[in-house]
């Protein structure tokens, strides 16, 4: 999230998701507050909405050995006791191995896990391999903003530097085919935000972006395909790529160097 809009999506995403009751979001701390029917509704279905709508849910998926199972009952019994315990999102446990992967959120403990197997028949060793951690999970977010930025950077640059430059025979259809790459691949996310917030009915910052950059995109496609469109009127008919382009990249920017500052962690100052 990044702006009070942000959380106000998220909250009315959840807030329509069939078996809640209400929905808290708190864009400051991060946070969102759900009361829910679990028989109606599960963490992951809540973590599905969120991901629908352009977000993520910051979460730890850890593997455990699981002892005493000896047939796919007693796969399926030790997958509902984990399921049911406050936290968690999934489970998958493989006889094979002995092995169960969960993921939960950050506030479930092993003593939590362990008992709820424990109860079922079964035991929980302790933990043999977290395979994402919460700061994991922001980390790799904030790579893969980075490297999108990078990559739109990298094609946004010779588009401007073009735009500056006189006209060239074809040179719209180079800048159309440098600006497409960044505005559907790098500009993925706030096409995937916008659509995620639509289907809602309602709009955040992903909408003002992917319509903003969307426009000056469109409009310049037209204005390189078909250009009689403006010049039968009097008009010439300019591009806008640098405009789509500049838009996209300079928002991942921005959105990397917000990631970036949160995964740092706070300075303690000396009195």
């Amino acid at each position: 999230m990044t702006c009070a809009t942000c959380a106000i999506t998220v909250e009315k995403g959840l807030a329509e998701t069939p078996g809640v009751e209400h929905a808290n979001v708190n864009f400051a701390s991060e946070k969102a507050s759900i009361e829910y029917d679990p028989n109606k509704v599960s963490l992951s279905k809540l973590a599905a909405t969120i991901s629908e709508l352009g977000y993520g849910v910051a979460t730890k998926k850890s593997i455990y050995p699981v002892g005493g199972m000896t047939c796919a009952s007693c796969v399926a019994h030790v997958e509902e006791a984990l399921q049911e315990v406050p936290g968690v999102v999934s489970v998958g446990v493989n006889l094979g191995s002995e092995k169960a992967t969960v993921e939960y959120l950050p506030d479930v403990t092993y003593a939590d896990l362990r008992k709820a197997v424990d109860e079922a028949g079964y035991t929980l060793g302790p933990e043999l391999k977290a395979l994402e951690d919460v700061s994991e999970t922001a980390q790799r977010e904030t790579r893969k903003v980075r490297n999108r930025f990078i990559f739109a950077a990298m094609l946004t640059i010779p588009i401007v530097v073009m735009m500056l430059t006189p006209a060239f025979t074809g040179m719209e259809y180079l800048l159309w085919a440098l600006a497409t790459p960044v505005q559907f691949w790098a500009g993925w996310r706030f096409y995937k935000g916008a659509w995620g917030a639509l289907k809602h009915r309602t709009t955040d910052m992903n909408t003002l972006i992917a319509v903003g950059s969307s426009a000056a995109y469109i409009y310049s496609v037209i204005a390189t395909v078909f250009p009689g469109v403006f010049t039968s009127s009097g008009i010439t008919a300019h591009v806008y790529f640098d405009t789509s382009s500049a838009i996209v990249t300079l928002i991942l920017l921005g959105r990397y160097l917000e990631a970036r500052a949160k995964d740092r962690p706070p300075k303690l100052s000396r009195n």
